[in-house]
């Protein structure tokens, strides 16, 4: 992690709010295409909103290199949190508990109109709006005037054909498909621009289709087609719906309409409905009851979707012009109301959950990270036995309190195996979220304190990558909420006494860290020094993964090449080394007594020198390990001003990390209090001569 990873400073400066499936939603984003696409599907705000029901922010990042055509979409969630991956680079997070949506694209993809007419933005309303009470249904709707019909039932009994033979009827054509239902007020049924979908066999009922299918669904041939163009029919965005009908396609009854009782609706109704959390069932369960009011009617049929639209038409042509309640004339025998049927009866435990969102993760432990007890849930033993051994010693005591809450699920995939995808992050207030690849990803909230994962199974075995990058993003993507406060640094130790050691990538931290292990310290931190003050103590606490050395760096330091392990990341190869082999310290906090920042192939010779309080104060700034949320920064702000009063030095020096190693273990030495070495005296450490350093050659 460096810099802005998370895209913290990210700026989505356009701004207006639309009308979403009867929801008012405020989008904001930085790209004029993607504005306008959200202009093409939802409706405008008439006037300034009070408030909206959900957000949206949607950053597009002109410096991803994606292209078309785009993979199939992964939706996976738990709880509150549902992740939607759209290709390695572009994906959005939405938090239902606040309902918040953020999302980062490339430019490409934001500048592919039909995609989020068609895919991304019918995808983010199936995800949020449960949460604001909006239920989409598994039906087709067409309207006449204000009113219209909800065609419902399961794939196969004829939703799209109907709805085509009505709109061809003079009805205008909303959905054929799903179809999202608001009751704010109304009850009122929404559709979005997407294309319609026939099956094969609609080319013997509508001639204008041909007979050669333009695309294929789940293996099957379908047509694909936009219905104004393609058929000349009328779209609608909204209607009032006066009647739900459900499809029974049979063999040989040509019209049979029987009404329904609203137990045996919504029976049916609750089938299709995605598991929720119990608020969002009980924001749904007024819009299910304003549907499962109306009335409610199944219809038995066989034959052309022409004749049973002629049909359609003649019994409900009433109670679209006007009367509510009235249909043409049926019999006693089809005016008896059904009872509930066992086969739909669904309760919510029963409903379909296909973003994962109720995955069980029963395998479970508190950990104790940096003091501070992080609750670990997984569905996978694997995991559980590897963090069980990763934190052998840092178990917590489980009647201690959870700071943070971690669940990951591993799941199977077969294309997903190493070497790892390169990482993509972003993040608004309060959430955040990295992915690797389209289909791995890490999502915190820090204001529930919880974070998610989903890992590959091909993944989740290497544990080398399991550990990091997997493992120590998520930490550090945690460790505001926890009170630590993220460098970029290394950090070597005597004793419980610390020396903090800055330099930009290739700049020989790792190196002069492992020697100056081998010359007597203990490593503390790789890439990552986590402080706190504790009182008026500032203590320093090293990450748990390994060091990382570059490959060209086995080249100089030939023994790693039998105790370090290869790791590889998207065209690179790093190699890790356990720090229970360089003399690590124990898992607890050292008090930092001076800092040193390495300057690489600046000079022949190592050269120190003092570094002013006003320019140590600025590099740290620079040092940060990432961008942290805003609530945080009072506790940076703290951190800092005490790591700022310590000795900080510049070291340059030539092209060999070798020639620093003595110099760093005496400015350690030299700043430490008494009896904190635990490996020597005076007399047995090199001294770094006077003229070594130079207080006029700071940086």
């Amino acid at each position: 992690m460096t810099g802005d990873f998370l895209r913290k400073n990210a700026q989505t400066p356009l701004r207006e709010h639309f009308i979403a499936a009867g929801a008012i939603c405020s989008f904001s984003t930085n790209s004029e295409a993607l504005l306008q696409a959200a202009r093409d599907c939802f409706l405008p705000v008439a006037s300034a909103a009070p408030f909206a029901d959900f957000s949206v922010r949607f950053w597009v990042d002109d410096a991803s290199p994606a292209q078309p055509p785009w993979p199939k979409p992964y939706v996976r969630g738990l709880d509150h949190l549902v992740f939607a991956g759209f290709d390695a680079g572009s994906s959005m997070l939405a938090d239902l508990r606040s309902r918040r949506v953020i999302g980062r694209f490339s430019a490409q993809m934001a500048a592919d109109s039909a995609h989020w007419k068609t895919i991304i933005f019918p995808i983010l309303l199936t995800i949020v709006t449960p949460s604001v009470g909006v239920a989409e249904l598994h039906c087709a709707c067409v309207a006449k005037g204000e009113g219209g019909l909800l065609l419902a039932g399961p794939s196969g009994s004829g939703k799209s054909s109907q709805a085509v033979a009505l709109s061809q009827r003079g009805f205008r054509f909303l959905s054929d498909d799903r179809t999202f239902c608001s009751s704010a007020g109304e009850l009122v049924a929404w559709g979005l621009p997407t294309p319609l979908k026939l099956r094969a066999e609609s080319g013997q009922w509508f001639p204008q289709l041909g007979d050669r299918p333009n695309g294929t669904q789940k293996g099957e041939p379908v047509f694909w087609l936009d219905p104004e163009d393609a058929l000349g029919i009328q779209r609608a965005q909204r209607c009032q719906p006066r009647a739900l009908i459900f499809l029974d396609r049979m063999q040989d009854t040509q019209f049979n309409l029987s009404r329904l009782s609203s137990v045996a609706a919504m029976s049916r109704l609750q089938t299709d409905l995605m598991a929720a959390l119990p608020d969002e069932s009980k924001k749904q369960s007024e819009t299910l009851a304003s549907l499962v009011a109306l009335p409610c009617w199944l219809l038995q049929y066989c034959g052309s979707p022409q004749a049973i639209a002629q049909n359609i038409c003649d019994h409900f042509e009433q109670i679209l012009t006007g009367n509510r309640n009235h249909s043409k004339a049926v019999t006693p025998a089809e005016t008896a109301e059904k009872h509930e049927d066992p086969d739909h009866a669904c309760s919510q435990a029963q409903r379909p959950d296909p973003l994962r969102r109720f995955a069980p993760t029963p395998y479970r432990a508190s950990l104790s990270l940096m003091n501070r007890t992080v609750r670990l849930e997984t569905n996978d033993p694997m995991v559980h036995e590897c963090v069980m051994e990763l934190f052998a010693n840092d178990l917590a005591h489980s009647a201690r309190r959870t700071d943070f809450l971690w669940r990951i699920v591993i799941q199977p995939h077969p294309n997903a195996l190493p070497p790892w995808p390169q990482r993509w992050a972003f993040s608004g207030p309060r959430l955040r979220f990295a992915q690797f690849g389209q289909t791995n990803f890490l999502a915190v909230d820090l204001e529930a304190r919880q974070a998610i994962g989903f890992l590959a199974e091909g993944l989740a075995g290497d544990k080398l990558g399991f550990t990091s990058p997997f493992l120590d993003n998520l930490f550090c993507l945690t460790a505001g909420a926890l009170g630590l406060v993220a460098l970029r640094a290394n950090c070597v130790a005597l004793g419980d006494q610390g020396l903090i050691l800055f330099g930009s990538p290739n700049s020989g931290k790792t190196t002069a860290s492992y020697l100056a292990a081998g010359a007597g310290l203990q490593f503390h931190a790789d890439e990552g020094v986590f402080l706190e003050l504790n009182g008026d103590r500032l203590h320093a606490w090293g990450g748990f993964w390994p060091a990382a050395f570059r490959a060209e760096t086995l080249q100089h330091l030939p023994e790693l090449q039998s105790c370090a392990s290869p790791f590889f990341y998207r065209d690179f190869t790093f190699h890790h080394l356990e720090k229970s082999r360089l003399r690590a310290a124990p898992a607890r906090p050292v008090v930092p007594v001076c800092c040193v920042f390495l300057a690489r192939e600046a000079t022949t010779e190592p050269v120190v020198s003092l570094i002013s309080p006003q320019n140590f104060s600025r590099l740290l700034e620079q040092n940060k390990l990432f961008l942290d949320d805003d609530q945080f920064h009072g506790q940076e702000v703290a951190v800092l001003a005490r790591l700022a009063e310590l000795p900080a030095y510049h070291l340059a020096y030539g092209s060999d990390p070798t020639s620093v190693t003595e110099v760093i273990r005496q400015l350690l030495f030299d700043h430490a209090e008494p009896g904190a070495s635990a490996f020597g005296s005076a007399k047995t450490l090199p001294v770094v001569t006077k003229n070594a350093i130079a207080p006029g050659n700071e940086p």
